[in-house]
């Protein structure tokens, strides 16, 4: 996945034209990122996307505050249709 448009703080480690998988770009910008980035990433990647990422996520616990941000700020239509 193209990272351009998130901060660069987040993709330090990797070069510009960097291939990453989805389901990393979404843990790195959830961990590191800005509100910025997380409305970045709603906007590039599907919501069951990001949905599914996050519900599978196992050290989810080390970043409860910005998970609960990205649900209920960012992604709030799309959690309340899945329930």
């Amino acid at each position: 996945m193209n990272i351009s448009g998130f901060s660069r703080h987040i993709f330090w480690s990797y070069k510009d034209n960097a291939d990453i998988p989805a389901e990393r770009v979404i843990k790195q910008v959830i961990s590191s990122g800005e509100i910025s980035d997380f409305i970045t990433l709603s906007k590039k990647i599907p919501h069951h996307k990001i949905i599914e990422v996050l519900k599978n996520w196992k050290e989810k616990d080390r970043y409860k505050k910005h998970i609960h941000f990205m649900n209920k700020v960012i992604l709030r239509d799309d959690i309340t249709a899945q329930h």
